[in-house]
């Protein structure tokens, strides 16, 4: 009997998403900050031009072309992923493999296909999650008529907003009653474009999640103990609705929340206010010219205002607040520059 310890399984993450929603750009701020873990990637593309390939940045990272079909639907690409992953984890021992596939492609085919790999091979590929990035501004749309994006979404563990500042507020409300629809316990998220936001975005991405499992991990059940804060600053507008269905979501390991508001759409700023069992958001008159002192009411916050003096400014009290998932959340509440 052999004394060697089993090769641990490597963390394998699909990264899916309609045609052109943004998956090589979110590879590349990936690959951007530098990881610490050895990532390998894997890109599959339906044309035999590999355009993507020559996309994604080399940041020391393993990076293996799939190209020539869809490997959800192509038996040979399908040996050929397995065959692939296999290979790399043997060249290079990454720490984390993430596929991205084809902007067609049904990521609950791809998964269903790691129960017929080989033993030796099985046993060195762990499910790390299904992340669908889906682009506001088209998304109703293109999730009305086309059924593999719809595929994509339900697959999802976790959906990643991309061009939220592009798209109009009616763009991202009609995106998130049709995410409502398909996926409602997916967690949604989005991230600044500035180095926090890449860092953050970093993490979520390779943090390890069941494939279609709720990730909603910050649902705790309120209980007693020393309490936190929590705060959110950001200057771009977020959309009301969207806004208050996070909140309620975070509300259970609240006990207060007070702030000011740039909401997407209204000229006058929000105030959002927790306080006991009563959450409120109210208009709180027109906002104070730009350079004016005294915006927020409240000190600590940090960064500048946009050009219009507006920007959100809110505190969260509670128990067990995971300040990276509120933050992931309120930037998916963004609508617009």
């Amino acid at each position: 009997m052999s004394s060697e310890s089993p090769e641990p399984a490597v963390p394998f993450t699909i990264l899916t998403g309609w045609l052109g929603a943004g998956k090589t750009t979110v590879l590349n701020r990936l690959l951007g900050q530098r990881p610490s873990r050895r990532i390998a990637v894997l890109v599959n593309e339906l044309g035999r031009i590999s355009i993507d390939t020559q996309l994604i940045l080399r940041r020391g990272s393993d990076v293996l072309e799939l190209a020539g079909g869809c490997i959800c639907c192509s038996v040979d690409l399908k040996n050929d992923l397995w065959d692939g992953i296999a290979d790399v984890i043997r060249r290079s021992n990454p720490d984390h493999v993430v596929l991205e596939t084809t902007g067609i492609a049904e990521p609950a085919a791809i998964l269903e296909g790691l129960s017929r790999l080989p033993d030796a091979v099985r046993r060195r590929v762990a499910p790390a999650g299904v992340i669908c990035v889906v682009d506001a501004t088209c998304a109703a749309p293109t999730l009305a008529r086309r059924d593999e994006a719809r595929e994509q979404v339900t697959a999802a563990d976790r959906l990643l907003l991309s061009k939220l500042d592009l798209a109009t507020v009616e763009q991202v409300s009609q995106c998130h009653a049709a995410l409502d629809g398909l996926a409602p316990v997916a967690e949604r998220a989005s991230f600044p474009s500035d180095d926090a936001g890449g860092g953050a975005l970093a993490e979520w991405l390779l943090s390890v999640r069941s494939p279609g499992a709720t990730a909603h991990h910050h649902h705790h059940a309120h209980r007693h103990g020393q309490l936190v804060a929590a705060s959110f600053v950001d200057d771009a507008p977020l959309l009301r609705e969207r806004l208050l269905t996070v909140i309620r979501a975070f509300v259970p390991s609240l006990v207060r929340i007070k702030g000011f508001v740039h909401l997407a759409g209204e000229a006058e700023r929000g105030f959002l206010e927790l306080a006991g069992d009563r959450l409120e958001l109210r208009a709180a008159g027109p906002w104070p010219a730009p350079g004016a002192s005294g915006v927020s009411g409240h000190s600590g916050t940090s960064g500048d205002s946009d050009a219009s003096g507006r920007r959100t400014e809110l505190v969260f009290i509670g128990d067990q607040i995971d300040e990276a998932a509120l933050h992931r959340a309120l930037w998916a509440c963004r609508a617009g520059g």
